[in-house]
């Protein structure tokens, strides 16, 4: 299997840290968060990924090298424009397209089960895409999921406090049939000037494409700041 990881951002939230290094090398646990990322996708399974590289992606390229490190088959894609998340990707389409693939963020911390989980849901269930989602109990500052038993019925974007329609949030990892990238290609600019990755979810439900949920009950942090990045190095030295 095959893996797309995004690792252009330079994560502005993180400014003091981040001005020096890309943020998916800032260091958990005494590794950089992207290394936790490929090492959890090698366990699943994955033996080529995709990483996408922009903000100072010598310092990426320098410290996995091609992936042997990883045990991973690794190459880099340029995201020339930083535009979103929606297509982002879109570098590593053609890598991606002879089957389903592996979609994660670079600072996304989950346990390595948590991917190996997905796979065989993915295998027991073909789907579309099969979104990891994950129950916060502040779910606003995030998009948030709508679902029955085993279909997303919507996501919502940041809802204001109170109309939340569950507590269940976009976890940031995914599992895709190379379908995934039509819907990409159809993304406008958002209001913010930016491609949205949630909009292609969006398409994909309001053309019935099998979008299914996947419940995340492991360990799991969206490292966006210092105080998510001091909490992280904290549970992960705490690990087993």
């Amino acid at each position: 299997m095959k893996a797309v990881v995004l690792a252009a951002g330079k994560g502005t939230r993180m400014r003091e840290i981040t001005d020096t290094i890309p943020k998916p090398m800032v260091e958990v646990g005494g590794r950089p968060m992207l290394w936790h990322v490929l090492r959890a996708l090698k366990g699943a399974g994955a033996t080529e990924v995709a990483v996408i590289v922009g903000y100072k992606r010598e310092t990426i390229e320098s410290y996995f090298g091609d992936g042997a490190e990883v045990g991973l088959d690794v190459r880099y894609f340029v995201q020339k424009v930083q535009d979103g998340t929606g297509k982002a990707a879109e570098p590593a389409r053609e890598f991606l397209a002879d089957g389903p693939f592996f979609f994660s963020f670079g600072d996304i911390l989950t346990e390595p089960k948590a991917y190996v989980e997905m796979v065989e849901r993915f295998e027991d269930e073909p789907t579309d895409l099969l979104l990891a989602v994950r129950w916060v109990e502040d779910p606003y500052a995030f998009g948030v999921v709508e679902a029955d038993c085993d279909r997303i019925l919507r996501i919502v974007e940041k809802p204001a406090p109170g109309t939340a329609p569950s507590n269940w949030v976009n976890a940031g990892i995914f599992l895709a049939d190379p379908v995934f990238f039509e819907y990409t290609a159809k993304l406008d600019l958002s209001p913010r000037g930016e491609y949205e990755l949630p909009d292609a979810f969006r398409m994909m439900i309001a053309d019935e494409r099998v979008v299914r949920p996947h419940r995340l009950h492991s360990y799991w942090r969206d490292v966006g700041t210092p105080e998510d990045l001091a909490a992280a190095d904290r549970e992960l030295k705490r690990e087993p």
